[in-house]
């Protein structure tokens, strides 16, 4: 059985749930407070992308204790992005490393597909042969933390294995909202010399992309690639070997695993792995209030489509709350109705539908107002105050780092849904 700690995870949790049902594989999801109660059972803990900082805070001392006393006695664990974070030094300390900081925002703003080298390791699957160009793999990331890669040899390096490296742009790059396809090396030089920004991500040059090693009698692998993203053949296959080695994945299964399609989530029609069970009606509404709102917000070119599970954001918009949220509702209308299920929902839909309510008239305004302010700020800067703007988003939406305000007091109404 693979287990999923969900606690912080939000659209990411989604989406690996999205790609385990479409291959077949069983998993369950845990709450940080089941496992420090509990420990961990079964084979693998997969710890999707999300907050490391919030994880490690809701796992508390007793919850990263039970990890890694299941690690230690022959357990695996999978850390993706926050989950990889989670996993090191600061954190449950499955791995010496630590993350590395980033004093330049930029470089963090990194999303779309990056060119890797992989190495020959038991936790890869055999080479399929040149791929991308010059023999790199094509592997997503989507504003990935980084590795601090101490002196090989050293102490604090350990037994670490390097699986794959950073080597090149994808060509569906961004930095923030702009694809670094539509930037030649020229203008990239040219804006270093003369504005001193770096656009270039700095991760391109050979930064650890995988990392692996044992943890007494157990594995880890840390990836601050999305193995799991549907529609990524590379990183599809990496993540369908690795469940299969790890025996939590048959062969069947890890080869629908190996190529999962891409999971348009607003396409209700051709939905097979979350078709819509659960036709309550303030969840119907909240759905077509939100996907107005989605509506509004790329007619004022905030947001732009990625693929059919994301929406990419101009810099500043809290695009990731808005995705998450969208996910989040999405899912819920593909549950089935269980007795629990319903129950719960008796208790809680006068209260979302009313918080919805006023998270849709905010959100609006916000979204206006943020067009607004783009459009004056040559000619009348300061016209609307910033420090306004900033607090409005924070009522609505939390910090830019996690979710919160309104927005995240929704998403946890409807993960709630999971669990019942």
């Amino acid at each position: 059985m693979l287990n999923i700690l969900w606690n912080a995870s939000h659209l990411w949790g989604y989406v690996i749930l999205y790609a385990l049902r479409s291959a077949g594989v069983p998993c369950r999801v845990l709450k940080a407070s089941e496992i420090a109660q509990d420990g961990v059972s079964g084979k693998v803990l997969f710890v999707p992308g999300g907050g490391a900082r919030a994880k490690a805070a809701a796992l508390g001392a007793a919850g990263m204790a039970a990890v890694r006393s299941f690690v230690e006695k022959g357990g695996h664990y999978l850390g993706i992005c926050g989950g990889a974070g989670l996993a090191l030094s600061s954190g449950i300390g499955l791995s010496p490393w630590r993350r590395a900081g980033m004093s330049d925002r930029l470089q963090h703003l990194v999303s779309g597909h990056v060119l890797c080298s992989l190495e020959q390791d038991p936790l890869l699957p055999p080479s399929s042969g040149p791929d991308g160009k010059d023999g790199l793999v094509p592997l997503p990331v989507w504003w990935p933390g980084r590795f601090e890669e101490p002196e090989k040899g050293s102490r604090e390096y350990g037994d670490v294995r390097v699986l794959a490296r950073y080597r090149a742009p994808g060509p569906d790059l961004h930095v923030a909202d702009l694809p670094l396809s539509l930037l030649p090396e020229e203008v990239l030089a040219e804006w270093r010399t003369l504005y001193g920004v770096s656009f270039r991500p700095s991760l391109l040059d050979g930064s650890p992309c995988m990392t692996a090693g044992n943890f007494g009698r157990g594995e880890w692998l840390l990836s601050y690639s999305h193995l799991e993203t549907p529609d990524s053949p590379e990183a599809g296959r990496c993540f369908a070997h690795l469940l299969k080695l790890w025996g939590v994945a048959d062969a069947a299964a890890a080869e629908r695993l190996s190529s999962v399609s891409a999971w348009n989530l607003t396409d209700f029609h051709n939905e097979s792995v979350w078709p819509v069970r659960w036709e309550e009606p303030e969840l119907l509404e909240a759905w077509g209030i939100l996907k107005e709102l989605f509506e509004l917000a790329q007619e004022l070119g905030l947001l732009f489509p990625r693929s059919g599970w994301l929406m990419g954001w101009r810099s500043g918009v809290p695009g990731a709350q808005l995705n998450g949220l969208r996910a989040a509702l999405r899912v819920a209308l593909g549950q089935e109705p269980s007795r629990r299920r319903l129950a719960l929902w008796r208790e809680e839909a006068s209260s979302f539908a009313a918080k919805f309510g006023l998270f849709a008239q905010g959100a609006r305004s916000w979204l206006l107002a943020r067009r607004l302010a783009d459009t004056l700020a040559d000619s009348l800067p300061g016209m609307l105050p910033k420090a306004l703007l900033a607090d409005q988003k924070t009522l609505l939406f939390g910090s830019p780092m996690s979710s919160g305000g309104l927005c995240g007091e929704l998403q946890n109404s409807l993960e709630e849904l999971l669990f019942a």
